[in-house]
């Protein structure tokens, strides 16, 4: 693998390898699997792994650990075992925790090819004494659980929830081969492991049990240790910023003493993130800026309008291929769209063939995209288009992209029709080029800024560029309510929200709206003047002006409406203000997603924006009445908050969160 290609780092500030996969089965019995995982190493790994090897432990794959499997090594990590740039350890896995399939199931999953975890450097330098974790604390840097101790040197000692997850039956085998193999098996996994409530957390001798905790990291990572009297946890040890954001983080812990264990606790130590920032940056532009810049793009958008289509009347559709080099946009060949001779269709029959793609169509369907030769492209290019492409052009692009002749994709309209509203297929697409590693960007003329498209959570984005680490990281609040004008009132209320939500969780979240008018609109404002996340989830109506100031964004036609709410699923909570049908709808499919385990079980807070709190009675009182029938789970109240108190919505996050 190419290594300065490596990004270890991603946006969590933490050093660590490639994903270690299983190389080689060296001994399988019905107790114990034994084989050889090799890690991809970056440089400065490597380094470490020659210079500290003592700060390098290893992160069991979670979902394998809440399948009660542990996987140890056979020694401590050492440079002997580095061959270039991979490290081959040796590594055993076995079934410690009772109640999970075992080995006798999952041994067959124990094969060449599965990820089973990562090298992590903890270093020393960024380990928080005491009152270095307080003053995270009392910063809102991090939200630990509220049954936390702090002692002395910095350490930590956690008190799991009072649950127990086990296993839904039956599962077949398949479904664990989705689970371990997939790239949703998480989610998977958390529609099939339950959490039960008990007592008190008990561990016989020689068991293991798979409990929660509840915590949330922005920068700081925290590393569970080994050998606590009160119970150990398997080798997932590191619990890395962006990813541990939740009620559900996952704790498995073992009782090895000859004694039984009741509440268990563990012990963690507190990193933060490197010092002074100090990573080993590229010395090349970043590829989030991409190659070229807005007043760049427009330039070459001239000279695409200069170059008319001759022979199809419908609509100019250019397309340039540039070759990275000395010469930039100068060297851009630019194409266009039509046949070899002018089309003869009346413009009726035209709208309706050029939406038939099979060979029976009478529209010839030549593209720019189809007039790049690629013998004649000798270094990965930049492909502009005037418009998102449609499935002949996405074709052309996706099998240059397969030739390694493409780099990137810029585009100026997302529809000829439908101005700046991508189509469902068109997200679909998106999809599909990230799948092929290329980069696509907007010249976007709602905000005349280059914005570059990213995944986050199988959600894909538009983000202004300096902002994109921010996106990565930052916990989202989704921001619900009518497009109707705010009170004064009101909009003091909204502000006085947004304060104490930044008090509360800290500097390190966003907001997310629909992108119109009324509380969208206030609520995109008030979170740009407190440094703080703003974005958008267009859609194509008629009836509301887009809130354009935006930092991220996604477009949806109309057609896509209901998909598009599951845009906002990057959100860790909603918040639903004074809103109409709209805002009903949208109440009502987050209902839903937490009774179908799409989402977590967390406070949905029903904030009455003009106050006297009389809006929402009659929504709580219908819930109400579904409990009483039994259409809808009981402890869907537990998490409904109707208040116009911001003071009220942070003590339910801290209660019902089991915050400190």
């Amino acid at each position: 693998m190419n290594r300065a290609r490596r990004e270890n780092r991603s946006f969590r500030g933490v050093l660590r390898s490639d994903d270690g996969v299983i190389v080689k089965v060296l001994e399988r019995t019905a107790q114990k699997i034994t084989f050889e995982t090799a890690f991809g190493l970056s440089e400065p790994m490597i380094q470490r792994l020659k210079t500290q090897p003592e700060h390098l432990v290893f992160s069991e794959r979670s979902r394998i650990a809440r399948l009660g499997i542990q996987i140890s090594g056979s020694g401590p990590v050492s440079a002997d075992a580095l061959e270039a740039d991979t490290l081959v350890l040796v590594q055993h896995a076995t079934s410690v925790i009772s109640g999970y399939p075992g080995l006798e199931v999952l041994g067959d999953f124990f094969d060449v090819g599965l990820p089973v975890g990562r090298l992590v450097f903890c270093d020393p330098e960024t380990l928080l004494t005491s009152e270095q974790v307080m003053e995270a604390i009392e910063k809102a840097e991090l939200k630990l659980p509220a049954s936390t101790s702090i002692s002395s040197d910095g350490s930590i000692v956690i008190a799991p929830h009072k649950v127990v997850c086990k296993l839904r039956h039956p599962i077949d085998k398949a479904t664990f081969g989705r689970i371990l193999f997939h790239e949703n098996g998480r989610q998977m996994l958390n529609r099939f492991q339950e959490r039960q409530p008990v007592g008190a957390v008990a561990i016989p001798p020689g068991k293991g049990v798979v409990t929660t905790c509840s915590m949330y990291l922005n920068e700081h990572y925290v590393v569970l240790q080994s050998g606590f009297s009160l119970g150990r946890n398997l080798p997932a040890t590191v619990l890395d910023p962006i990813k541990t954001r939740g009620v559900r983080i996952y704790l498995e812990i073992v009782n090895g003493s000859s004694h039984p264990i009741v509440n268990p606790l563990i012990a963690a130590r507190i990193y933060g993130a490197p010092n002074g920032r100090r990573r080993e940056r590229r010395k090349v532009r970043p590829a989030a800026y991409g190659r070229y810049n807005f007043s760049q793009m427009l330039e070459l958008s001239r000279r695409l309008d200069a170059r008319k289509s001759k022979t199809c009347s419908f609509i100019d559709k250019p397309a340039a291929v540039i070759e990275p080099g000395k010469d930039g946009l100068e060297s851009a060949r630019i194409m266009v769209n039509g046949p070899e001779r002018s089309c003869r269709l009346a413009p009726s029959r035209c709208a309706v063939e050029r939406r038939n793609y099979s060979v029976k169509s009478a529209c010839a369907h030549v593209y720019a995209t189809s007039r790049f030769d690629p013998d004649k492209i000798k270094r990965p290019a930049v492909i502009v288009l005037r418009y998102f492409p449609n499935l002949l052009e996405h074709r052309d692009i996706i099998n240059l992209a397969s030739e390694g002749k493409v780099e990137s994709i810029y585009f100026y309209e997302a529809s000829c029709e439908h101005g700046p509203f991508l189509s469902q297929e068109d997200h679909s697409r998106l999809l599909e080029y990230h799948a092929f590693g290329l980069r696509v960007y907007w010249v976007c003329g709602l905000n005349n800024r280059i914005m570059v498209h990213t995944i986050r959570d199988g959600k894909g984005y538009f983000v202004v560029p300096e902002r994109l680490a921010a996106f990565h990281k930052s916990m989202f609040f989704a921001f619900y309510g009518s497009t109707l004008a705010l009170s004064d009132s009101g909009r003091r209320r909204l502000g006085k929200l947004m304060d104490a939500l930044v008090a509360f969780w800290g500097r390190n979240i966003g907001i997310v709206t629909g992108g119109g008018s009324g509380v969208m609109e206030v609520a995109n404002t008030m979170a740009r003047q407190r440094g703080i996340l703003s974005g958008a989830n267009f859609l194509d109506i008629t009836d509301q002006p887009m809130t354009t100031d935006v930092d991220f964004c996604q477009v949806f036609q109309d057609t896509c409406r209901h998909s598009r709410q599951k845009w906002f699923e990057i959100a860790s909570f909603p918040i639903f203000n004074v809103g109409g049908l709209g805002s009903l709808e949208e109440l009502g499919i987050t209902l839903c997603n937490m009774k179908l385990s799409i989402m977590e079980q967390v406070p949905v807070v029903l904030f009455d924006t003009e106050g006297d709190r009389r809006f929402w009675r009659p929504m709580q009182q219908q819930i109400e009445t579904m409990v009483r029938f039994g259409r809808a789970p009981a402890w869907i109240m537990d998490y409904l908050l109707i208040t116009d108190d911001p003071r009220e919505v942070v003590r339910v996050y801290r209660d019902k969160l089991h915050l400190f």
